[in-house]
């Protein structure tokens, strides 16, 4: 079991990207709105409330009974959707999404979620050695083991990908390219360094938490709302007891935040981007003991 805690992806680390960030114009100080328009103000879009008057900037209003808000922030842009913490919230760009960061530190792993393509290519390069890392990841599920599957079944693709070979350059440049016959796109894209806690053991349980609501009308139908869904995980680890104090001060510093969790990088299913909702250590003895992992992914 890892964990790889993100950097944050600022404007100046965006080095370039693919995606225009033509969703709607941008926020003008001297400009009057009406109701329902849409603006974009660093990089989300604003839609408003009632009639805004020249300079009331998106997201720095001082809210009161007297004065409510004329700014209703409803996300990311197209953009920075990859980077929003929300993995259901896709960038998405015909053909490829294609962007390059500068972490600006020392990362060695990156992970994407909710991928729309069929190749993943990650490109590392440093401005004095040049390219020192490329490898390119196919999306495509080959897991087919009997021909009727092969004929008929549809084509499979994976939505998540794990990189932990990424090697360890400071002022490196690195790019990540989505390719897709159609639409391509990306719902998080995570680049951080990758802290091992253990070895998971087999066990592990995997799931979802489904927000949709499913419920009967006065005639007895059932009626669906589809809604979001978010991944969860259940994990047993093997772990070094001279390490339990440390694995608990790590796992404590991360209790907030959102982190990638890789249970093991071969099982897809058993990474997972989110929080751990609780975990327990155990003295199991004086060489090894053992943790419980319950983890919530984000929606």
């Amino acid at each position: 079991m890892r964990f790889i805690r993100p950097i944050e992806v600022t404007p100046d680390k965006l080095i370039s990207s693919n995606v225009a960030e033509t969703d709607f114009a941008t926020w003008v100080s001297t400009a009057t709105y009406k109701l329902g328009d849409k603006v974009i103000w660093n990089h989300r879009i604003y839609q408003a409330l009632a009639a805004v008057p020249a300079g009331v900037t998106p997201g720095a209003e001082v809210v009161t009974e007297e004065t409510p808000a004329k700014w209703q922030d409803v996300g990311a842009t197209n953009r920075w959707k990859m980077f929003d913490e929300v993995v259901g919230t896709l960038t998405t760009n015909p053909g490829s999404v294609s962007v390059t960061i500068k972490p600006g530190e020392v990362v060695n792993s990156l992970a994407l979620f909710n991928v729309q393509g069929e190749s993943v290519t990650v490109t590392m390069t440093d401005p004095v050695e040049g390219v020192v890392y490329s490898r390119t990841f196919s999306m495509i599920d080959a897991a087919v083991d009997n021909w009727y599957d092969w004929f008929f079944a549809d084509i499979e693709t994976m939505t998540s990908v794990v990189v932990l070979d990424v090697p360890a350059y400071g002022t490196a440049n690195i790019s990540v390219t989505v390719n897709s016959s159609g639409t391509a796109g990306i719902g998080a894209l995570v680049i951080g360094k990758a802290t091992l806690i253990g070895a998971s053991v087999y066990g592990a349980r995997v799931g979802i938490d489904d927000y949709s609501r499913k419920e009967r009308d006065v005639f007895g139908n059932i009626v669906i709302t589809p809604r979001a869904y978010s991944d969860t995980g259940d994990f047993s680890i093997v772990v070094d007891t001279d390490r339990v104090a440390k694995i608990k001060k790590l796992l404590t510093e991360i209790r907030a935040k959102p982190v990638v969790w890789i249970g093991e990088e071969t099982y897809e299913a058993t990474i997972i981007y989110g929080f751990f909702k609780s975990f327990d250590l155990v003295y199991s003895g004086p060489e090894v003991s053992d943790c419980q992992l319950s983890i919530e992914g984000l929606i």
